[in-house]
């Protein structure tokens, strides 16, 4: 993207901005970061712990492979 096409895009942003804080109060946009955040924490904690089970599976897979080859 070139950086004209950012430039633009964060006026636009800053602009929006701007316009809302005229109709919201800091308490509505807590409330409406605090949803995204504990969304986003809910995908996080899911990713964590899928990946946790892979791991595990993983070296379980490796601690077999090590046992049998040393068989």
């Amino acid at each position: 993207m070139a950086e004209y096409e950012k430039d633009f895009i964060m006026r636009q942003s800053k602009n929006l901005a701007k316009g809302l804080s005229q109709f919201l109060e800091q308490d509505s946009i807590d409330q409406i970061l605090d949803v995204d955040q504990k969304h986003n924490k809910v995908n996080l904690d899911k990713f964590i712990e899928n990946e946790l089970e892979r791991f595990k599976r993983d070296q379980e897979a490796i601690k077999k492979d090590c046992s049998e080859s040393d068989e």
